[in-house]
């Protein structure tokens, strides 16, 4: 493998700019997923959405609105994850990105317009179909920018550039604390508008953003204009590599490694040969980053609070949440290239397992003390804490890099596609897990943790410091999880000879020296 001085020094200001300027999408999704948390516990929003009850003279929503309310959304996201895959093969990644940042503000106009000022006018009907629409949008970030990343950036720090939007997603859910808290007393229509038109700001970024950032030189080379991709690569690349010819010999080496899977495949090719079971790690993830408990502590952490006895702390917790979750980001962000994907999942699983375990434990006595309600509130945000060490961004980054390239597009788009169905699921049967068992949803969340802690000890294999390239070489053979992992991208004949030119470029795990030229 290219030492990881070659691979740093790859970095340019506009590999920088295309890496992370788009990560304002993420923050949207962050935004919203945090914002609406509090928008369901807002005076406001309950006085114009709920039912007035005559013997409580106060407006309520119920369980079932609730539900519909945070779930329904969801169709919004499967609908443009499923799609994102097809539309970037098609149109390519700044397309598409044009394309979602005039669908969230399509969407954010009809949330915002879904009640007039008094009580009782709100339109339900509207805001829902409002958030989908906003949903839709959120789809397509969660696909495209993943992608982009990965066909751009160099493999030493991959993981560190993609895990990276959970960052963002975590800054979007802290500026969404805030917003809450500010907002959290106001019993008119301002406040619940107001923080839900803060959204208006991250496509109108995204959408100046993408004027300035180049074409994937992969998906370019997929559509066979090998000169877009020489050009599109040399703004992402340092000038001497322009001078020197190098950029040539990188777009050359990528065609010759992929041969035969440089340009799309279909749907059916998911599940033919090794692509089966990288489909299957892909959605499997997906799954785990749902189904351990991420609605619990994001969407309805504060009406959890108000129900269990924190109310007068149920929007100051989440801001203390979000800034921990903030720093634990920043700790998956120098782990998953060192440690690696396994062990930072190790890591996050057992934690998250842990605190919610402790969370069931102590919630199951009924007068707790003063000590044992703290420690609630602890567990609490360290759960929120371990989730974001790795359970809930590794799998993107696996989603990005574990498909090939034929297929990259297609199997994000289904994992994304079934981590949204997984998320309806949950999003629409908390309220009832909360009425019903209270604190028992720790023994449900904490055991699938352990699962998933099992699962990834047998079948997810290390990708760190891989090229996309060398990842197919690695699901060519049988995992064992009991050996070492080895790279064996020269597996047949054909990939021997292309093999000696593409160490020029690829870089291997050999020891032997290897020039500049660092991959895309």
């Amino acid at each position: 493998m290219a030492d990881s001085r070659s691979s740093w020094s790859m970095v340019t200001p506009m590999l920088l700019f295309s890496c992370f300027c788009l990560l304002t999408g993420d923050m949207l999704f962050g935004y919203d997923t945090g914002s609406f948390g509090g928008i369901l516990g807002n005076p406001g929003f309950i006085r114009q959405f709920g039912t007035y009850n005559s013997e409580t003279q106060d407006y309520a929503i119920d369980s079932l609105h609730t539900s519909l309310l945070s779930s329904l959304a969801f169709i919004g996201k499967f609908i443009g994850c499923f799609f994102a895959g097809p539309a970037i093969e098609k149109y390519g990644h700044r397309v598409v990105f044009y394309a979602l940042s005039v669908i969230s503000i399509i969407g954010v106009i009809v949330e915002i317009t879904a009640a007039d000022s008094a009580p009782g006018t709100g339109r339900l009907a509207q805001f829902v179909v409002g958030r989908i629409i906003v949903y839709i949008s959120i789809g397509l970030v969660e696909v495209d920018v993943t992608t982009y990343q990965s066909e751009i950036v160099p493999a030493s720090f991959r993981g560190l550039v993609v895990v990276s939007l959970q960052l963002f997603l975590t800054a979007g859910g802290l500026v969404a604390s805030g917003a809450n808290k500010a907002f959290e007393t106001r019993a008119d229509g301002v406040g619940w508008k107001t923080v839900t038109g803060v959204q208006f700001i991250f496509p109108v970024l995204i959408a100046f953003f993408t004027f300035f950032i180049p074409d994937s030189p992969r998906w370019l080379l997929s559509k066979d204009r090998d000169e877009d991709a020489i050009t599109a690569l040399r703004r992402l690349r340092p000038k001497e590599n322009t001078a020197n010819g190098n950029c040539e010999a990188e777009i050359r080496g990528i065609r010759e490694a992929l041969h035969e899977e440089l340009h799309k495949a279909s749907w059916i090719d998911l599940v033919r040969g090794s692509n089966l079971r990288r489909t299957l790690i892909v959605i499997v993830c997906y799954f785990f980053q749902q189904a351990t408990g991420q609605a619990f502590v994001s969407t309805y952490q504060t009406r959890f609070y108000q129900q269990n006895g924190f109310a007068d702390q149920a929007y100051t917790y989440p801001l203390i949440s979000s800034v921990f979750g903030l720093f634990a980001v920043v700790l998956a962000m120098t782990l998953i290239d060192r440690l690696g994907r396994r062990y930072t999942l190790f890591i996050s699983y057992a934690f998250q397992a842990l605190w919610m375990y402790v969370l069931a434990g102590l919630g199951e006595n009924a007068q707790p003390s003063a000590v044992e309600r703290n420690t609630i509130v602890a567990a609490f945000m360290l759960y929120q804490v371990s989730y974001n060490t790795g359970g809930a961004s590794i799998p993107y980054l696996l989603g990005a890099e574990i498909p090939n390239a034929a297929l990259r597009e297609k199997t994000q788009s289904l994992g994304a596609a079934w981590n949204v169905i997984w998320a309806f699921v949950t999003n629409f049967v908390m309220p009832y897990m909360m009425e019903d068992i209270h604190f028992g949803v720790g023994w449900v969340f904490g055991s699938v943790s352990v699962v998933a802690l099992g699962y990834t000890f047998f079948f997810l294999p290390e990708t760190k410091g891989r090229t996309l390239e060398q990842l197919d070489g690695v699901f060519a053979v049988p995992y064992n999880p009991f050996r070492k992992a080895d790279v064996y991208y020269n597996h047949n004949e054909h990939d021997r000879e292309v093999g000696k030119d593409a160490d020029q470029w690829i870089g291997s795990d050999s020891n032997k020296s290897v020039p500049d030229v660092t991959p895309v």
